[in-house]
């Protein structure tokens, strides 16, 4: 359902409410103009309404209740608790002894470290442990409902569209999406704790981040400001002042402020970060997984140009804690990258069986598309991964699976899965010492590049190519010294150009550059060839406009969403200017019948 008063963008039904439960329902906050457009959305004849930001809220309150006691209640809180507040809910919660749910609406700026959101529910929840209710906490994104303050704002200042930059972008949740989230936790509550009493103190706490679309918010207040013939004057001289830039030069400064003042950061919301699994598992719950898009660290959208439009982008990189599981294993939350792996490893002298040239990629992100360096024995980290945590958010279930069991290998490497990796165990090997050969060949066939990338003596080996017309191919060969002392010995098996990329990402300035010039000038593909195709593709590539090939060596892993499932494959990492994608793209559709990318690697 629409809201009452503002446009809002279809949504996907909730799933069918169930049958209301007849109970005495109480809607207390502080104030909230929201407590009441959803005591308007669910009329219901126990309701009763608490203002506790009223000196005698609670004494009104507790002059209103006869016999029978309080069974739920729905609270709305502020971002920040006067101590007036405070002392309000205190006398509060002995009126709440009889409950058997309470709805805690807080709000989505504890995501995004406002601390004084943070410490407003926390309070909250430590008055609450004094209840045998399941408490649940919700963290909606920007409500939009008939008087909530985002929605006055919006209708007041919607002439000033033109000058909010097309990159500003927050959460919008629909209202009624909001109040439907609530009422069908509160009557699951109602029915799955009268059906098994376990069951309802299995569910005592949660949290439920509700997020809404991300939008721009020059496109929220276009389709909400108020109309008039006022409201279109101020529009145009807006207009005016956007050609000026005045927009721009504003919303720096705003950033600027938002650094300062957390809860402005509110405003401008394109990335999530979650500080703990815990915090993850609330975004990714099954009523906002829809809204949200899960990466790692995030080369797909910096690095590759990756777009998901309505989505907030949800980064694990701060859940990156990794301990020891045993002498050869190790256990890693996802958002760990290559890198956390491999400062972790070096004390004990040990590494992972798998480095590939770029090592700022989360773990997590392994276990959906393929990472992999130039190993001979494992080619991929997937590979290594022996057991994965994973959240099923439409079951609302963690599965813990092993490498064998079905799972984990239904899962692995399946981009059409809403599974979200948690923690993975991975095994890794004595740290080796390497050393490199490096050989130059002159019209090198299919065959002899065959030849060199399946050679079982070598650690690693990759072939490079400057350029599709160039005649000459760089072979680099790496072979373990097992600890010996050499001068020439390297710490990872790797080229300078790899070891450039990390140099670069570890400095800011350099890492945005970086980015920046790959995202608007470079296209990058990576493509997996058979021998068969290949050989067909080295024949017929010297005229394509490719600025660098660099060929590795895959083996058949015979998992099910694999791209090397059915056979060993080449892969063909390409870089060229973007102007001549349609090129390359018009080539392998002539050529081939058939190609697997990586999803990982490949430009938008």
């Amino acid at each position: 359902m629409a809201s009452l008063s503002l446009a809002t963008p279809a949504r996907e039904p909730l799933p069918q409410l169930p049958t209301p439960v007849s109970t005495r329902l109480l809607v207390a906050s502080f104030g909230s103009r929201v407590a009441m457009d959803y005591a308007a959305r669910f009329v219901d004849g126990g309701k009763l309404m608490a203002d506790l930001s009223q000196a005698v809220g609670v004494d009104e309150l507790r002059a209103k209740l006869d016999v029978n006691s309080i069974e739920a209640c729905i609270l709305f809180l502020n971002s920040r608790l006067s101590e007036n507040e405070r002392r309000a809910l205190e006398h509060l919660v002995p009126l709440l002894q009889d409950a058997t749910f309470i709805g805690v609406v807080s709000t989505f700026r504890v995501h995004i470290d406002d601390e004084a959101a943070v410490q407003a529910e926390a309070q909250v929840l430590d008055c609450l442990q004094r209840t045998s209710a399941r408490v649940v906490v919700f963290r909606p994104g920007q409500i939009l409902s008939a008087s909530s303050r985002p929605s006055r704002l919006l209708r007041a200042f919607g002439f000033a569209y033109p000058l909010i930059p097309r990159s500003v972008h927050s959460c919008f949740v629909d209202g009624d999406e909001l109040f439907d989230v609530i009422e069908l936790e509160r009557r699951l509550t109602n029915s799955e704790s009268q059906e098994s009493p376990q069951r309802e103190r299995d569910l005592r706490h949660g949290f439920i981040t509700l997020l809404g679309p991300n939008e721009s918010l020059r496109d929220v207040l276009k389709r909400n400001g108020a109309t008039g013939f006022w409201q279109t004057c101020l529009t145009c001289i807006c207009f005016v002042f956007a050609l000026l830039l005045v927009g721009h030069v504003a919303a720096l400064i705003f950033d600027l402020l938002a650094r300062r003042f957390p809860s402005l950061r509110q405003w401008n919301v394109g990335t999530l970060r979650p500080r703990s699994l815990a915090e993850l598992l609330a975004l990714c719950n099954r009523h906002n997984v829809r809204h949200v898009k899960v990466v790692g660290y995030n080369n797909g959208v910096v690095h590759f140009g990756h777009r998901f439009p309505g989505k907030t982008v949800v980064s694990t990189v701060r859940c990156n804690r990794i301990v020891r599981a045993d002498a050869d294993v190790i256990k890693a939350d996802c958002g760990a990258t290559i890198r956390n792996a491999m400062d972790f490893l070096a004390p004990s002298n040990q590494e992972l069986p798998v480095i590939p040239n770029y090592s700022y990629v989360c773990l997590g992100t392994a276990f959906f598309v393929p990472i992999h360096g130039s190993a001979s024995d494992v080619t991929t980290v997937a590979e290594t991964i022996t057991k994965v945590m994973l959240y099923d958010p439409q079951r609302d279930r963690i599965i813990l699976a092993t490498s064998d069991e079905p799972a984990f290998r239904e899962t692995v490497y399946n981009l059409a899965s809403n599974a979200i990796v948690l923690r993975l165990w991975l095994r890794v090997k004595p740290k080796a010492r390497y050393f490199a050969r490096h050989e130059t060949f002159e019209e090198a066939d299919a065959s002899a590049l065959l030849n060199i990338l399946r050679d079982p003596e070598p650690t690693n080996v990759e072939i490079r190519k400057a350029k599709a017309s160039s005649r000459t191919v760089s072979v680099a060969t790496y072979y373990t010294t097992s600890g010996e002392k050499r001068l020439d010995a390297l710490e990872i098996p790797r080229d300078t150009l790899g070891r450039l990329w990390d140099r670069l990402e570890e400095n800011a300035i350099t890492s945005f550059l970086m980015h920046a010039f790959a995202r608007t000038m470079i296209w990058h593909v990576e493509l997996f060839f058979s021998a068969e195709d290949f050989a067909k593709f080295w024949q017929t590539h010297q005229a394509l406009p490719v600025k660098k090939i660099q060929l590795r060596y895959i083996r058949r892993d015979g998992l099910p969403h694999s791209p090397f499932r059915e056979h060993d494959c080449v892969s063909v990492d390409l870089f060229m200017f973007r102007w001549n994608r349609s090129k390359f793209e018009a080539f392998l559709k002539q050529t081939f019948a058939f190609v697997r990318s990586n999803p990982g690697k490949h430009s938008q």
